[in-house]
């Protein structure tokens, strides 16, 4: 690998460096403060988005079409109030600088339903009808968002955001179904098979919002609560992303960064007498790869079609400095030679296609400059 390419390739791969040991990402805290404002928000809404008060959220109406083996449900629910969606715990945010993608998982002990119901159906011959008060409780649940950053009309930002629901359980009760009585709790005790797709119905309905709120607080977060210009938010990104670098490089000991070590045979030809010899490189160091900063406008661009981020631009380094020690053993002769090359700068000059399903890495081109 020549030193180009191998410059090149450390300013692509070193943000990926970051594990979990990693104290601080500046991206995950942004997601995280754009999450607790969320929260805050939730017991207003969005009005300006269409969305309303999520804590507690009211839904009017929700129609129902479940079916559980030989259990099927149907008809609707209405006046239905949603409670505790805001008392979520943070549980992970894992940011992937590279790739522009963030994973985040919360938790939410429980939330509560309650309405009215009027809904018909059968438990296989069994006809199941009624109407009246419904609650249900779902317990210990998951929530998933995975979410995609590009380029938006102004700036960086949430170019897609999904959001999935799991609950390990249900509690359901329809009071008075099938007249009450005995009736009444064993359909319950069946109908309690249906909890997760009663509870899918409803997300159909509220998940929607919960997305369309979220992607607006990140957005706020990311753009500064400000329209700047698309150079300068795009800028503003990747230093961050450069800080974030700069910091996993060293919490991870890649500054100086051990460059690998290698050896090799070979014969020559002296005063008629085939030799056999070795030559090697080891001892190997690079220093300085902790100073990497954006030297120049950045770009980005990302292509929904395709699932590809093009990013490109200017990076730079700081009085790199690379050691290596030459060993040469000829016969009975045998001598080691120490190398120092020193830059007081580089400049990386490249734009690379990222095809996200692929978590794939292409160069369009790499340019070097040394001074």
């Amino acid at each position: 690998m020549t030193l180009a390419r191998l410059l090149c390739f450390l300013a692509a791969v070193a943000g990926l460096q970051a594990g979990p040991s990693a104290v601080r990402n500046v991206i995950d805290d942004q997601i995280i403060a754009a999450l607790e404002n969320f929260r805050t928000h939730m017991v207003d809404g969005w009005p300006e988005l269409g969305v309303p008060p999520l804590d507690p959220m009211v839904l009017p109406e929700v129609s129902l079409n479940v079916t559980s083996g030989t259990t099927h449900l149907h008809g609707s629910l209405t006046n239905l109030t949603i409670n505790q969606l805001s008392t979520f715990t943070i549980d992970s945010v894992h940011s992937n600088l590279l790739f522009l993608t963030v994973d985040v998982s919360l938790g939410l002990p429980m939330l509560d339903f309650a309405g009215s119901y009027d809904v018909g159906g059968a438990i296989d011959v069994l006809p199941i009808y009624g109407s009246g008060p419904f609650w249900m409780d779902a317990f210990d649940l998951k929530m998933s968002i995975a979410i995609k950053l590009g380029e938006t009309e102004v700036g960086l930002g949430v170019s897609k955001l999904e959001l999935n629901f799991d609950a390990n359980s249900t509690d359901i009760h329809f009071e008075n179904i099938m007249g009450g009585g005995d009736m009444e709790d064993f359909v319950n005790g069946v109908l309690s098979s249906l909890g997760p797709d009663i509870l899918q119905a409803l997300e159909d309905v509220y998940v929607p919002w919960l997305e369309e709120a979220l992607r607006k607080e990140i957005n706020d977060i990311l753009h500064g609560s400000s329209r700047n210009s698309k150079d300068e938010t795009v800028n503003d990104f990747f230093d961050l992303l450069f800080a974030n670098m700069r910091q996993s490089i060293i919490e991870n000991g890649q500054d100086p960064l051990s460059l690998p070590s290698d050896s090799d045979n070979f014969t020559v030809l002296l005063f008629n007498t085939t030799m056999e010899g070795e030559v090697s490189v080891s001892g190997g160091h690079l220093t300085g790869l902790s100073t990497v900063h954006r030297a120049g406008n950045m770009t980005l661009l990302y292509v929904g079609e395709q699932d590809e981020v093009i990013w490109g631009g200017e990076v730079g380094l700081i009085d790199l400095e690379a050691d290596y020690t030459f060993g040469l053993v000829l016969a009975l002769f045998g001598k080691d030679l120490e190398l120092s090359l020193k830059m007081s700068y580089l400049h990386l000059s490249f734009e690379t296609d990222v095809f996200l399903h692929q978590s794939n890495v292409t160069f369009a081109h790499c340019n070097v400059e040394l001074g």
